[in-house]
């Protein structure tokens, strides 16, 4: 147990009195810093939902499987944003909208002298830029020169891969247990009912 100060009793009516408040910053510190690294080591084992969810995260059956684009709990390609925040603070109507979403803010059009292409930045550097090529799955990392990029743009006719597949409610429960058991550790089940009517 980490005291944030001692007290000490000082008369007899009972009052205290904070004697050594200076170390309280400093075990308020390393309380903040060890208690999410200890949240993470006692994760609970995944329940049958959430073994669904990351089978379907990993290889879907029914199209493009959100981890060559994502990655979460250590599995997949970090090409796209990263879930963790919508993992954790996402109802399943808000991550359900989320992922049928057509287009992104992220996705821009490249366009170089001899090409066009959809597309996700991952770093630009002073002469070249790396960019994930979205016209392909899985992506492909390119590595373009600055000089050759003519113009990005919003990209305009990529379609997110979720967008197009008919996913059942019981199907986005699993996903969605699977976020959020990944994002926070919770094995809570998503019940299918919760985003039916999103159907």
């Amino acid at each position: 147990m980490i005291l944030l100060a001692s007290v000490r009793s000082t008369d007899c009516t009972g009052l205290a009195k904070v004697t050594n408040m200076r170390n309280a910053l400093p075990a308020a510190l390393l309380l903040a810093i060890t208690l999410p690294v200890f949240a993470q080591n006692t994760k609970k084992p995944p329940t049958e939902q959430i073994q669904r969810g990351l089978d379907l995260f990993v290889k879907s059956p029914k199209g493009t499987a959100c981890a060559t684009c994502h990655q979460m709990a250590g599995v997949g390609t970090a090409v796209g944003p990263d879930l963790t925040t919508m993992g954790s603070m996402g109802t399943p109507h808000v991550i359900v909208l989320t992922m049928r979403m057509t287009m992104t803010n992220y996705v821009q059009r490249f366009k170089t002298s001899d090409a066009s292409f959809p597309g996700m930045l991952k770093e630009k550097g002073k002469d070249e830029s790396e960019i994930w090529d979205l016209s392909q799955m899985p992506p492909i990392l390119k590595k373009i020169a600055n000089s050759q990029i003519v113009s990005t743009e919003r990209d305009q006719t990529w379609k997110h891969p979720p967008a197009s597949v008919d996913y059942t409610p019981q199907e986005f429960a699993d996903l969605i247990g699977f976020l959020h058991w990944a994002a926070t550790g919770t094995v809570k089940e998503v019940k299918a009912a919760e985003v039916a009517d999103l159907q």
